[in-house]
């Protein structure tokens, strides 16, 4: 075995892992969160915000639960558009609305989808 196959392996082995937590995460909460919008209060990049190629922003969200206004505990990645102000579509625990969840239902397919590609990769020697 090659140094491609192996590292082809370990690509899919960790996106298989990344997918099989995040789907677990998401299957096991699923029922203890609910949807509401709420408005971005403060935003974070992981690079300097002039960075467009893998960067990433992080904002805090102010929203409502039964009337109660809520400022969130933890951050949840937002689009590059996003800006103080914006208006987003947030996931909160039901019995600790302060806790934000950013599941993506997406982002678990695209990590199994990831996997297949590495593993059929590696299987019939693509690489």
């Amino acid at each position: 075995m090659d140094s491609n196959t192996i590292f082809l392996y370990i690509i899919a082995g960790a996106a298989l892992c990344f997918g099989l937590a995040n789907g677990i995460q998401f299957l096991l909460k699923k029922n203890r969160t609910a949807k509401t919008t709420g408005t971005v209060t403060s935003i974070k990049t992981t690079l300097p915000e002039r960075t467009k190629f893998r960067n990433a922003k992080w904002a805090a969200v102010s929203y409502k639960v039964n009337g109660k206004t809520y400022q969130s505990q933890n951050r949840i990645q937002v689009s590059m558009a996003a800006q103080i102000g914006s208006v987003v579509t947030v996931r909160y625990d039901t019995q600790n609305p302060e806790k934000l969840y950013h599941f993506s239902v997406s982002r678990i397919v695209i990590s199994f989808l990831i996997a297949a590609v590495c593993i059929a990769a590696a299987v019939f020697h693509l690489v």
